[in-house]
């Protein structure tokens, strides 16, 4: 049958609109960048993520051995006889700072990850001449004694020698001559025989004390023999009669006022009484 003279072959692309196709492929490139862009992001996230990772294990590494080395370092410190840190001393006047470091423990050698600030404060306040200690440790390798030394306020006979007493009695000291120092001595009682709390010595301790400083150089002995009637002696031979030793501050006032008044009126004293109900200057 012959061709319709009307029909016109038409090729198929021709009856699509052509603006349509262009924005279609532009929508498709751009959802494939967007695509692209969104495993690129996963990507660079995981890598993070990995570079995160590493870190964390490297630190974890870093910390884990510096602990080892830390405790090997320790360990080694703890257990060698080496030398390590600093003993800080303070308070100390007539303690040694060799004497304040054997009292501490520390004796041919200071290494203070070895000692213990609890067992040195412990052994500082059993020695008799401390009377109390503070213990600390401080960063990074130093260990702080403040000490407050035991005073000697007196010296008492011994069979052996001299005792070094403090203002309460207690010996902290014991040598076989008296060492250059001005000190009262304690006579009529060797510290050997002597009980913890004597009576007798505590109130002849008591009565030095409660005297000015000034005055107090000037007593050279006190004689506690006789309980019932102690006497102070003067660097001049003055007997200061002292009683029983009761109220020792008021008779310390009193020791004082009596000496003044002898000086004063230039008396030539035998002895001076410190009866509070009847005190007396007796001239020679």
């Amino acid at each position: 049958m012959p061709n319709d003279p009307h029909d016109v072959f038409v090729p198929p692309h021709l009856d699509r609109d052509p603006l349509r196709s262009d924005e279609d492929m532009r929508q498709a490139e751009e959802e494939e960048r967007r695509r692209q862009q969104l495993r690129q992001a996963a990507r660079l996230k995981k890598k993070r993520k990995q570079q995160k990772k590493a870190r964390a294990r490297r630190r974890r590494c870093t910390i884990i051995l510096g602990v080892i080395g830390v405790f090997a370092l320790w360990l080694f410190l703890r257990l060698a006889p080496v030398p390590f840190g600093t003993i800080i001393v303070d308070g100390n006047e007539n303690m040694s700072f060799d004497d304040v470091y054997r009292a501490a423990g520390a004796y041919s050698y200071v290494n203070v990850v070895q000692l213990s600030t609890d067992g040195i404060e412990e052994r500082l306040k059993k020695d008799l001449r401390i009377a109390d200690a503070t213990v600390t440790r401080e960063f990074p390798a130093t260990i702080h004694i403040e000490l407050t030394e035991r005073k000697p306020a007196a010296i008492i006979t011994t069979l052996y020698g001299f005792a070094y007493v403090d203002k309460t009695g207690r010996v902290i000291d014991l040598e076989p001559q008296i060492k250059g120092v001005s000190l009262p001595i304690m006579t009529g009682k060797k510290v050997d025989n002597l009980l913890l709390g004597d009576p007798t010595l505590q109130a002849a301790m008591a009565y030095l004390q409660s005297l000015p400083p000034d005055l107090l150089k000037t007593i050279a002995e006190v004689n506690v023999g006789n309980p019932e009637s102690i006497v102070a002696y003067t660097t001049d031979s003055i007997p200061i009669r002292l009683g029983k030793g009761d109220d020792p501050a008021e008779r310390a006032k009193m020791t004082e006022t009596l000496l003044t008044e002898a000086k004063s009126n230039g008396i030539n004293v035998q002895y001076i009484d410190t009866d509070l109900r009847a005190p007396a200057i007796k001239a020679k």
